[in-house]
This record gives C-alpha cells, structure tokens and sequence, in this order.
C-alpha cells in the first residue's frame, strides 16, 4: 500500500467519525426537539369551547379571533359552544382534554371565582388550566325592558323604589362578573331587585327584550343590536368612563358611586401540563392577532380593549380577580350549587 492509498484511508476514517457523530448528535438533538412537545404543532383543526352560549360576549369574542388565529397557525380554529354551570361545563371539559394544544378554553373571570361559588367543583379552575394570553376586556352595560317607563337610571332607582320586591334583573348567571357587579350596584343604590341567572348574556337579552325580565345586566357588545333596535333601554355603563360604542349612557361613577370600575374579561387556556413550546407557539399567535389593526377596530366599535400579553400577565389578572371579587361572594353567601 503506498502513502497516497494510507492518506485516503484515514481521511475515509476521519470522515465516517465525524458523520458518526454527527449523526448521534442529530439523534439526541431529535428526542429533546418531541420532549418540548412543539414538534409541528399545529398539524390538525384546534377546538376553541367557549363556556357560554352563542351570542354573547364570549361567543363574540371567540368567533371575532377564530379566523385570524387559525390563518396565523395555518389550521382551522373550531369554535364550539358548551354552555352551563356559570362556564364550568365548558371548563371541566377542558380540563380533563388532552394537554396537546387541540383544545383550547376561553377562560373569563368566573373560572377565577368558582371555587368561591361551587368548592364541590370536580376540577380546579385554576390549578388544573394553564393561562395562554389575556384577549380582551369590557364594560357592562345596565339595561331595562322597553315595557318598562324607564328611561334613566335615576327613573330606574325611583321605579324600583315605587314597587318594592316586584323588579327582576337577568345576568349571564350566578358569580358571573355581570351578577356581582349588579349587586353591588344595587347595595350602593338600595336598588331592589331579584336575581333571575341565565345560561349565557344572549338568553338574559332575548327574555329581556321580550318583557319576561324587567332589568339586565351584560357586555355591551350584544347588547348593541337589542339596544339599537329600541327593544331594549341602556341606562348605564360600569366602565369608570362612558363606553365608547354608548357616548349618551353615563357611567356607574358618574351617578354617584365614585370610582366604580368594573368590566369582564376574555383569555385562552389550555389543559395544565400542555408543552411549554406549544404554550409559546399559542401565546406568539394571538398577541399578533390582537395586534391587527382590523381586530382592534372591530374590538373598540364594541367597547372592548384587547389585554393580549404574557401567560404570566394571565395568572396575575387571574389571581386579582379571586381576591377581588371572593369576599364579596362569602359576604353575599352566594353559592351556584
């Protein structure tokens, strides 16, 4: 053999050493890359459960985003409504989903509150959903039966002074956000009013315009149409400014209780345990869509803001919604069950 054959043969080892260990590289580089769960997530339709009926703010928010959110992750979001339980239908079903990113929860203030509500729920509402990115946020909007000869919130007061006990105001359910709000709109004014809870703002809106309730309390945006259409009266908003879908409605603030400030508010989770990857994959997806201008302009012509952040910006709106509005529950002695 001469030099050249033996010069040959150890660049041909040389060269299989290092494919070797490349190769061996890529191998342990393959396992870690499925480890964080991104792999090429998404690779089927995303279902987004909404807790609620259709046509209320979560059903609007959710179909608002759907689209644009699928074209960002190049699959189709699936909306599907699972009303029921003050949302914790619709939540406990995406709890027990698999954590893999293909279903996703609009998650709201009640999930925050409804182990305060419900302590016999057979999920944890926080601890077993992971938070993705807040959405969006909205005023409430106080509204009374067109049948009614109410036309101000003052006339509203008055009314309900006149018939002691005969009143009864509608919200989207128990422990929602719209129910504690109004009662404590009504402990402030010394309104007297019966609860009557609906499964979702668009039931509470649909008995309302038909006179089987006299006052309702919901997210402005579907209200607009009802409100527009004269079938039902806007009286007051719970914004601490006036909202501005409804310039000619004043706020809670402004008719005496100083400082009053109260909306409800959208995000996504997911199933605890859902990779981190996929997390990010989400959260990156949807501050660009609540970044798109046509997004934002259909967002603010209802009155809401978008709140799309980190997953952490979540947990802590999260955590300030149980602290907030749990005492007030115990004080109320309010129980969904």
């Amino acid at each position: 053999m001469d030099k050249r054959d033996v010069r040959w043969g150890v660049k041909a080892v040389r060269r299989l050493a290092e494919a070797t260990l490349a190769l061996a590289g890529l191998t342990a580089i393959a396992p870690a890359q499925a480890a964080d769960g991104a792999g090429k997530y998404p690779e089927k339709p995303i279902r987004l459960i909404v807790p609620f009926t259709a046509g209320g703010q979560f059903d609007y928010i959710a179909r608002l985003v759907s689209a644009p959110l699928g074209k960002e992750l190049g699959q189709t979001i699936i909306v599907e409504n699972v009303g029921g339980g003050g949302g914790n239908l619709g939540g406990g079903k995406v709890a027990s989903a698999a954590a893999d990113g293909y279903t996703l929860l609009e998650y709201g203030g009640n999930f925050a509150i409804a182990k305060h509500l419900s302590p016999k729920l057979t999920y944890d509402p926080i601890a077993d959903l992971a938070p993705v990115s807040g959405l969006s946020i909205a005023p409430h909007v106080v509204l009374v039966s067109s049948a009614l000869p109410i036309k101000t919130f003052a006339e509203l007061q008055a009314y309900a002074k006149a018939h002691p006990g005969k009143l009864s105001y509608g919200s989207p359910g128990v422990g929602s956000s719209m129910h504690l709000t109004f009662e404590t709109i009504k402990q402030h004014f010394g309104l007297d009013a019966v609860h009557v809870p609906y499964r979702g703002g668009s039931n509470a809106l649909n008995d309302l315009a038909g006179g089987q309730i006299d006052v309702g309390i919901v997210a402005v945006a579907p209200a607009m149409p009802f409100i527009t259409s004269g079938k039902i009266r806007a009286v007051a908003v719970t914004s601490e400014a006036r909202a501005a879908s409804l310039p000619d409605v004043p706020s809670i603030a402004e008719l005496g209780y100083a400082g009053f400030d109260s909306g409800s508010w959208a995000g996504i989770a997911v199933p605890k345990g859902t990779p981190p990857a996929v997390v990010e994959r989400l959260n990156a997806a949807i501050r660009r869509v609540m970044a798109d201008p046509q997004v934002l302009q259909a967002l603010e012509s209802q009155s809401f803001k978008s709140i799309a952040g980190s997953p952490a910006d979540m947990g802590k709106l999260i955590d300030q919604e149980s602290a907030r509005y749990g005492p007030l529950i115990q004080r109320l002695g309010l129980t969904a069950e």
